[in-house]
Parts: C-alpha cells; structure tokens; sequence
C-alpha cells in the first residue's frame, strides 16, 4: 500500500525491449518492459491515496512507430484512473548538459490541468571543460595504430572520427573529440565506453566514472563519495550512470511542476 499524501511517484522499465540494442518486443505483459504494468496493478490497488503527479523517462524508441500503439495505450490506462499526460522527447542539451541524450518524458497529473514542459536554454557548455587528459588514468595505446577517418562536426556539435579496420560495429570505432557537446554514455555497449582522442598528447583515453557521473549532471563532490563508498567497482559506477536521468531534465520539470503548483 502506498503511503498518503504522495507529491510525485517517478517511475520507469527496462529499456531493453524498446532499444536498438536489446530484443525490441515491446510493452506486452511478460516482456521486461511490460513490467510497466506493474504501476497499473499499484496505481488501481491505491485508488483513494493516488499521487498527484508522475513522472516517467525511458528510450527514444519509445515513441518510434513500432512502439507509439503501446504507448497510447498506457497513456490511455492512466486516463482510465484520472491522470492527464503530456509527454515529449526531450534532449539534454537543450537543458545545460554535455551530452546529446534525447529520452522520452511523461508527466501525467491526477485532475489537474496538463503539465508544459519547460523551453529549452542556451546551452554554453564545452566538453573541454570537463574531459581533460588525466596523465595518471590508463591509456588506449593499442588503437593508435589503426588508421582513422577525419573527425567531423555533426550537426549536433559532436566531433569524431571512426577508427578503420578495428572492428564491424561502427559506435565502437568511434573516437570523438573533447570539443564542442558529445554523445549520449549509455550502460552497456559501445556507449558506456566512450573513447576521446587528446590531440596535444596524442593518446586516446575512455571515459572514467567521476567523469560520467558529472556528464549526467551530478556534482562531483557526490561522485567521488559514491567511489569512495568502494559499494561498486568502476564499471558498475559507469553502468549506473548509463542507465540515469540526466540531471538537468530533471531538475527543470521538477521546478515547472512546482512553479505550476501540480504537486
């Protein structure tokens, strides 16, 4: 049973029945992603201590045509129960982050009018500030002998260049440049090891977990007493921050849902 008096429930599913890299099954009920429904079971089982607002992020695939008919659908149990919902794609950058990560958000309000998002803001940032050469980190010696197309800006204002001959998968060969605003970390696969090439030393270094936590927009203050902790190791710390909201989004519709007096 829920407790009384609930501002907002956030709330999401595995990603891996949605996402390029995982099964693409859908929402249907015994698929990971289908454990969505498990906030309908809690949701209609609280009916008289309901939350006033959720809120709910998840892949981009999510609102693709292959899945947008079961997204509806959600949509649709959560008006049977009294919420309105408004949801868009949204990207990080437009918020003040480093990085390009386009998730779809939900925000559904119990009787009330329906939520606007925020309007994006100028986003000043540059990688180089944050992704700088750290001579006591481990180096990726071994890909400066494959020869490399020339990094290009995309339109995006991610730089990178694709090294050749190292492997198939493309994400994987990718090297990009501490310039400009860069990809989207993910938790597994080739995004969770996001390789940056330093010119002026000549060497090629992965992203480290201090930095990824700060990539998603936490302090580092906080990312260093979650190393500290030693609860995960460093791939677990960049595991979890591939699979977080980054934290810019978050705090904007957090400070509309206030402003507006949703909560």
């Amino acid at each position: 049973m829920l407790p009384k008096n609930i501002d907002i429930l956030t709330y999401s599913f595995p990603c891996q029945d949605l996402s390029q890299q995982g099964k693409q099954r859908g929402l249907g009920k015994g698929t990971r992603s289908g454990l969505l429904f498990e906030i309908e079971r809690i949701l209609k089982s609280n009916i008289d201590r309901l939350p006033k607002v959720l809120v709910l992020e998840n892949v981009k695939a999510l609102s693709t045509r292959k899945f947008i008919n079961d997204f509806n659908n959600w949509i649709s149990v959560l008006d049977s129960i009294g919420y309105k919902t408004e949801w868009k794609v949204v990207n990080s950058i437009d918020f003040g982050s480093y990085q390009n990560r386009e998730r779809v958000f939900a925000i559904s309000t119990l009787g009330k009018s329906l939520f606007k998002f925020p309007k994006p803001i100028k986003n000043n940032k540059n990688l180089g500030d944050l992704i700088t050469f750290d001579k006591s980190a481990p180096t990726l010696d071994n890909l400066l002998k494959y020869n490399r197309t020339p990094f290009t800006r995309s339109s995006k204002n991610i730089t990178k260049s694709r090294l050749l001959g190292y492997t198939n998968f493309n994400s994987e060969a990718y090297l990009y440049l501490p310039v400009g605003l860069g990809p989207t970390l993910t938790a597994s696969g080739a995004n969770s090891r996001l390789k940056f090439y330093f010119e002026n030393e000549n060497k090629i270094q992965s992203i480290n977990s201090i930095t990824a936590y700060q990539y998603m927009g936490f302090d580092k203050e906080d990312a260093v007493k979650v190393k500290e902790t030693n609860l995960i190791n460093e791939n677990k710390m960049i595991f979890t921050c591939g699979n977080s909201i980054s934290v810019e989004v978050l705090e904007a519709i957090f400070k509309e849902i206030i402003k507006n007096d949703l909560r």
